[in-house]
């Protein structure tokens, strides 16, 4: 966390947190949910707006955490902004080649190791590592190297081959809250 946060946290402690107004998509993009705004109609804004401030989008990455509870947040000074999450808490990206695919997360931490995956209901790729609960971006789903064996999938790591199994509920199997509320 940045050190400018942790000096702002110690300063007040007691600053309530704030829900609802940021959400992460499953392309691992920052939005801004203005609920407050004039004329918003949850219908056509609810989805919100993209950040689009390379530095402000750095500033969430690097101060973004999880609770006790599984809910994540940006640490925004000394307020917790509690995140709606389209898919997952973290989106992977893929660099390397298929056979040996290495993953890193929209907020730009180095996935180590993978632990168990899954198929989610929209057959988004789902896998629990070990910098938290991840989406693979849909769009380098065909940068990884995927066969079936029956009704199992498999995805082809550089260490071994991963059944994906199927879930009807990400947040519950990965164990994180989709949409924190308090």
């Amino acid at each position: 966390m940045d050190e400018q946060v942790l000096r702002a946290m110690a300063r007040w402690p007691d600053v309530p947190a704030a829900w609802g107004w940021l959400r992460l998509d499953r392309r691992g993009r920052w939005l801004l949910v203005d609920r407050g705004r004039p004329g918003f109609d949850e219908a056509r804004d609810g989805a919100g707006s993209p950040i689009t401030n390379p530095q402000i989008v750095d500033f969430i990455g690097r101060n973004y955490r999880s609770d006790e509870q599984g809910r994540w947040y940006w640490q925004n000074g000394p307020q917790r902004v509690y995140v709606d999450l389209e898919a997952a808490p973290l989106v992977l990206r893929v660099l390397g080649e298929a056979q040996a695919p290495r993953f890193v997360t929209h907020t730009g931490q180095l996935v180590g190791h993978i632990e168990a995956g899954w198929v989610g209901p929209g057959g988004e790729v789902l896998l629990r590592t070990d910098v938290g609960p991840a989406a693979v971006h849909d769009l380098d789903l065909t940068l990884l190297a995927f066969g079936q064996h029956g009704e199992t999938v498999e995805l082809a790591l550089a260490e071994r081959t991963l059944e994906l199994t199927s879930t009807a509920s990400p947040a519950d199997t990965l164990g994180f809250v989709s949409m924190p509320r308090p």
